[in-house]
C-alpha cells in the first residue's frame, strides 16, 4: 500500500512539475510538435497553465501566420492567386489566441481574474481575421477548408478577445455564418448547416441564398412527425404567406388535415385568386381519391393561371381515373349499360381535352414529361386508333 501511496505521490509531482514548465517544454519546438506536447499536458494543466500553453503557440505560429498575411494581402493587390495552405498559419493564431483568452480570463489559484495576453493578441492579430472571409467565399471545392476557414472567423468574432475592435458590430459575421452553412450543407450536416443559415438570415447581402439552404437543410433533416412540426412552424416564423403551399402539404402528408385544409382556406379568404391555395386543395382531394373535389379545385387553378401547365395534367390524371373508376363500379360480370358506358366516356373524353391541353402548352415535353402515353392510352379506350397512332409515331414507336 505503502508503494502504491508512493507511485501516485510521484506521478502527481511529476503532473505539477510537467505543467510549471509548459512553455518551457515547447519552446523550440516547431508548431505541431508544440501543439501535441500541449495536448498531451491539458489534462493537468491549470486555467493559467493553458492560457501560457496556447499564448505560446501563438507566439511560434505567429511569424509564419504574419508572413502568410503580407503574402496575400499583396497578392490581392497584384491580383495573384494564393495557395489554399498559405491560409493554414493563420486560422491557427487565430483559433490559439481564442483558446488563449477563453482560459487567460478564468480565476487563477487566488481566485482573481487576470488576464495577461488579451491586449498583445487582439492587436497583433486582429488584421488577420479580414482575409479569411475572402478565402472562405472563394473557396467551393474542399468544404472542410471552407468551414475552417469561416468557422475561424465565427469563433474570432464571437470571442471577448476582440470585444474592443468590434464594439460597433462585426459586418462580415453573416457572410461568414453563411459561407459555414454552404460547408456544412454540403457535408451533409442538415443540423449544423441550418443553424448556421438561420443565423445568417440576419445579413441582408446574403439572406435569399441562406434562406434557401436553411429551407432545403431543415427538410432533409426530416424523420419524424415532431420534425416536421418543428419545420412547419420555421416556415412560418421565416415567411408564412410565401411557404404556405409547403406548410399545406407537410400538413396533410403527416395526417393533419384539418389545419392543412384551414392554411389553404385562409389564404384564399386572403387572396381570392391563390393560385396555389386551390392547387394544394385539389392536390389534397386527388391523395384521397376524391376525384370530383380535385377537379373542381384545380378548375379553379387553371381559370386564375390557364398555364399551369402541371395542373392541366392533374385534372387529366383526376378525370380519366374517374372514368376508369366509374367503369369498374358500373360493370357487372364485365358488362355496362349503354348508360353507364357513356358515363365512363363522357370522363374520359374530359381528360382528353386536359392532356390536349397539356399538348398545346408542352409539345417538347418538358414540364410533363409522360402526358403522351397517357393521351394514347385513352385515345386506345375510346377506340380512336388512328390518334392513338399518331402519338406512337411522334414517339418514334
Amino acid at each position: 500500500m505503502k508503494k502504491i501511496i508512493f507511485t501516485a505521490l510521484v506521478a502527481a509531482f511529476a503532473t505539477t512539475s510537467f505543467a510549471q514548465d509548459i512553455v518551457k517544454q515547447m519552446k523550440g519546438q516547431s508548431y505541431s510538435d508544440a501543439v501535441s506536447t500541449l495536448n498531451a499536458a491539458l489534462s493537468g494543466l491549470s486555467a493559467e497553465q493553458k492560457a501560457k500553453g496556447y499564448n505560446q503557440l501563438v507566439e511560434i505560429g505567429y511569424p509564419e501566420a504574419d508572413k502568410a498575411y503580407q503574402a496575400i494581402t499583396l497578392a490581392s493587390v497584384q491580383k495573384n492567386k494564393v495557395e489554399a495552405s498559405a491560409y493554414t498559419s493563420i486560422v491557427n493564431a487565430l483559433n490559439d489566441a481564442v483558446k488563449c483568452d477563453e482560459f487567460d480570463n478564468q480565476p487563477n489559484d487566488k481566485g482573481k481574474v487576470a488576464p495577461k495576453f488579451r491586449k498583445k493578441n487582439a492587436d497583433r492579430l486582429a488584421n488577420f481575421r479580414s482575409v479569411l472571409i475572402n478565402a472562405a467565399n472563394e473557396e467551393n471545392e474542399n468544404y472542410d477548408r471552407k468551414l475552417a476557414l469561416a468557422n475561424a472567423y465565427i469563433n474570432s468574432s464571437e470571442s471577448p478577445l476582440f470585444a474592443e475592435i468590434l464594439k460597433a458590430g462585426d459586418p462580415y459575421i453573416g457572410y461568414a455564418q453563411f459561407f459555414a452553412a454552404t460547408a456544412y450543407y454540403h457535408q451533409e450536416n442538415w443540423n449544423k448547416a441550418a443553424e448556421y443559415a438561420e443565423k445568417a438570415l440576419k445579413c441582408e447581402d446574403v439572406k435569399e441564398n441562406a434562406e434557401q439552404f436553411l429551407v432545403s437543410a431543415l427538410t432533409k433533416s426530416l424523420k419524424t412527425k415532431s420534425d416536421t412540426l418543428t419545420y412547419i412552424a420555421k416556415l412560418k416564423d421565416i415567411n408564412a404567406d410565401k411557404y404556405m403551399a409547403q406548410m399545406a402539404s407537410l400538413y396533410n402528408q403527416i395526417g393533419e388535415k384539418s389545419l392543412s385544409e384551414k392554411i389553404l382556406n385562409d389564404a384564399i379568404a386572403k387572396d381570392p385568386n391563390n393560385k396555389m391555395a386551390y392547387a394544394i386543395k385539389g392536390e389534397n382531394a386527388m391523395n384521397e381519391k376524391n376525384w370530383d373535389e380535385a377537379i373542381k379545385n384545380f378548375k379553379k387553378t387553371v381559370e386564375i393561371d390557364p398555364d399551369f401547365t402541371a395542373v392541366w395534367f392533374n385534372l387529366g390524371v383526376c378525370a380519366s381515373s374517374k372514368g376508369f373508376d366509374l367503369n369498374e363500379q358500373l360493370s357487372e360480370n364485365g358488362r355496362i349499360t349503354a348508360e353507364n358506358d357513356a358515363k365512363v366516356k363522357d370522363a374520359l373524353k374530359e381528360a382528353v381535352v386536359y392532356y390536349e391541353k397539356v399538348r398545346a402548352l408542352d409539345p417538347n415535353r418538358e414540364k410533363v414529361s409522360n402526358w403522351p402515353y397517357q393521351l394514347r392510352m385513352l385515345y386506345n379506350a375510346l377506340g380512336e386508333t388512328d390518334k392513338a397512332n399518331e402519338i406512337s409515331k411522334m414517339l418514334g414507336e
